[in-house]
């Protein structure tokens, strides 16, 4: 019998983080104040997470044997053996019917994007993975369906700003990930076979590029978005997170995994924090510098 800890790490929950930009549409639509939006939020969360998972247990059954020559990844549960390729494949077939029919509940749109989702990824585990650039274009069209899905969750419809930051930060992670990898893959067996299309100099123009696009549209989302001028104010945390993180890796190669970073790294989770906060203090205090 297949223990229940090695499918929890065949889950990955580590990475349900990355499903928190669901509550976009709570926090960018003024909706912090209702429990509704919130609950709603919280279910697309979930969703997002079966859908994610499902996502992952396929992309380790079709990885299988290069994660076995990898020196940390052979420690994953098909890897390793842990968990049997039969008992994987039930696994995620489950999620991904839970994570649809959830979906549909939640309305066209959230069906749709998690639909994209699910599509979309299982065309990157079987191809696109190993297509430079198409493979972190991928990556982030991927945060901005989370992000939708959140947002028609709560029968709103999202500007064009936010599907724009969504996807030029993620972009900017997706190249930030390939960078760390680049430099493990001299080091190590069973690297991404991706990695041989990228080089140094590429990575670095393409990190410059994402993080500078994505600092620009945060910019012209809070002056011209319609919405309280004075967030604004937020910009320069944007700025500074981007930039640190950016900074992390040019001098330690971090990265490899973005969400590792977001739990453990103190100044990303202060940057976070400061930002959410600030974003709240000015939306819903309706707190008015300029015009």
């Amino acid at each position: 019998m297949t223990p229940p800890s090695a499918i929890l790490r065949l889950l990955r929950p580590a990475h349900w983080t990355k499903n928190l930009t669901a509550f976009a549409g709570v926090i960018f639509g003024g909706r912090l104040g209702e429990p509704w939006a919130i609950a709603v939020d919280l279910a697309v969360f979930f969703v997002l997470s079966a859908a994610s998972s499902a996502v992952y247990v396929v992309n380790d059954l079709w990885d299988v044997e290069y994660d076995r020559a990898h020196p940390t990844k052979r420690l994953r549960p098909i890897a390793s053996g842990a968990v049997g390729p039969g008992t994987a494949r039930m696994v995620a077939a489950g999620l991904a019917l839970v994570a649809v029919g959830a979906s549909s509940w939640l309305g066209g749109g959230v069906f749709l994007c998690v639909v994209g989702y699910l599509s979309l990824n299982l065309t990157y585990s079987i191809e696109l993975k190993h297509v430079i650039l198409i493979d972190v274009v991928c990556i982030a069209i991927g945060f901005a369906l989370r992000v939708l899905a959140g947002i028609y969750a709560l029968g709103d419809l999202p500007t064009a700003w936010i599907v724009l930051c969504t996807f030029f930060l993620a972009l900017f992670l997706g190249f930030g990930k390939r960078s760390a990898e680049l430099d493990d893959a001299g080091a190590e067996a069973g690297a991404r076979p991706v990695l041989d299309g990228y080089d140094r100099s590429l990575l670095d123009s393409l990190l410059d590029g994402s993080a500078t696009t994505a600092i620009l549209t945060y910019a012209l989302f809070t002056a011209t978005s319609g919405k309280n001028p004075s967030l604004i104010v937020t910009v320069p945390i944007v700025y500074y997170g981007i930039t640190y993180y950016r900074r992390l890796l040019s001098t330690s190669g971090h990265g490899a995994e973005p969400e590792q970073v977001l739990l453990h790294d103190r100044v990303i989770q202060g940057c976070v924090l400061v930002w959410l906060l600030s974003f709240v203090a000015v939306s819903y205090g309706r707190l008015h510098f300029f015009r």
